[in-house]
C-alpha cells in the first residue's frame, strides 16, 4: 500500500478544525506520522500488538511468571534488561518486582576475610570472658577500647549533590591530589574517661604506634578514678602486631590484653 497526502498538512489541519469545531488541530509533523502509520499498518489505532505496537502494560499472572523466571535465572539483571526480554514497560516491570514479587535491589556488601584460626580464637575468647563474668563479676567498663581514623584535610566532593544550575554548562572542574593529605587520629576510651586523641601526619608504623602507647600510659597513670584492673584492646592491623609492641604490652599490661596474635590470647 502506498500513496501520498491528497492535501497539504496545513489544509488537513484546517479541515480538522472546521469539522470538529476545534480551536487547534494536529501539527504538520503529527499529520505526516499518522498518515505513515496508516500506510504501514492500515490503522491508526494505538492498541495494537506486535513489533509495531505498544508494549504490554497489564500486570497479569503470565507477566509476573515471566519476570520471576528471568530474575531466578540471573538475580543481577537490571530492570531495563528484564523489561526488554519480557516486552513489558519498565514501569510495569518495576511494579511486578516490587508489588507482586516483593523483590528489591540490594547492594552487595564486602568485608574483610577472617581466617579460620582467628574465628576460633575469637570464639574461645568470648567463652573465656563469659565465664569470667559469671565467676568473677567481670566489668566491661575496665576495658580500654582503642581505635584510629584518617581525617582528610582537603574535604570531599560528592558529585551526586554538587551541582551548578544555569542556562549554560560552566564546565567546572574540582581538582584534587592523587594522594589526599590526611591526619591519623588515635583515641582510647573506657569508663574512666577518654585519653587522646593523639594525631600524626605520617603513616603509622610500629615505632610511631609505640610512641602513642607511651603517651597513653603516661596519661592513664595520672587518672584518679582508675579501676584496679585494666584491660587494653586494639585492632589487628600489622603495625599493632609486632614483637616490639607485644613486649610493650608485657611490660605495662602483663596478659590483660585483647589483641590479634597476642601470645597471651592463645
Amino acid at each position: 500500500m502506498s500513496g501520498k497526502l491528497e492535501r497539504s498538512p496545513t489544509a488537513t489541519r484546517r479541515s480538522f478544525q472546521k469539522r470538529f469545531n476545534a480551536p487547534k488541530g494536529p501539527d504538520a509533523k503529527t499529520i505526516r506520522k499518522l498518515f505513515a502509520k496508516f500506510e504501514r499498518t492500515g490503522s491508526v489505532n494505538d492498541n495494537r500488538v506486535g513489533n509495531v505496537g505498544l508494549r504490554q502494560t497489564v500486570v497479569t499472572c503470565e507477566n509476573v511468571a515471566k519476570v520471576s523466571g528471568i530474575v531466578q535465572q540471573n538475580p543481577r539483571n537490571t530492570v531495563r534488561r528484564i523489561a526488554s526480554e519480557t516486552g513489558l514497560k519498565r514501569s510495569t516491570t518495576q511494579t511486578i518486582l516490587r508489588n507482586s514479587q516483593w523483590i528489591f535491589p540490594w547492594k552487595i556488601q564486602s568485608h574483610q576475610t577472617i581466617p579460620i584460626k582467628d574465628v576460633q580464637q575469637r570464639f574461645n575468647f568470648a567463652n573465656e570472658i563469659l565465664t569470667t563474668i559469671d565467676t568473677e563479676g567481670f566489668d566491661f567498663g575496665c576495658i580500654w577500647l582503642t581505635d584510629k581514623t584518617h581525617l582528610h584535610l582537603n574535604g570531599f566532593v560528592n558529585k551526586q549533590n554538587w551541582k551548578f544550575r544555569g542556562s549554560e554548562n560552566p564546565h567546572l572542574c574540582e581538582e584534587k591530589p592523587l594522594h589526599s593529605p590526611k591526619v591519623t587520629a588515635w583515641v582510647a576510651i573506657c569508663s574512666s574517661g577518654i585519653i587522646g586523641p593523639f594525631s600524626m601526619r605520617e603513616t603509622i608504623s610500629s615505632k610511631r604506634y609505640i610512641t602513642i602507647l607511651d603517651q597513653f600510659v603516661s596519661t592513664q597513670l595520672t587518672l584518679e578514678d582508675r579501676p584496679r584492673t585494666e584491660w587494653f584492646m586494639q585492632d589487628g592491623v600489622r603495625p599493632h602486631s609486632t614483637e616490639k609492641v607485644f613486649r610493650f604490652f608485657d611490660e605495662y599490661f602483663v596478659n590483660i590484653v585483647i589483641a590479634l596474635d597476642y601470645p597471651g590470647m592463645d
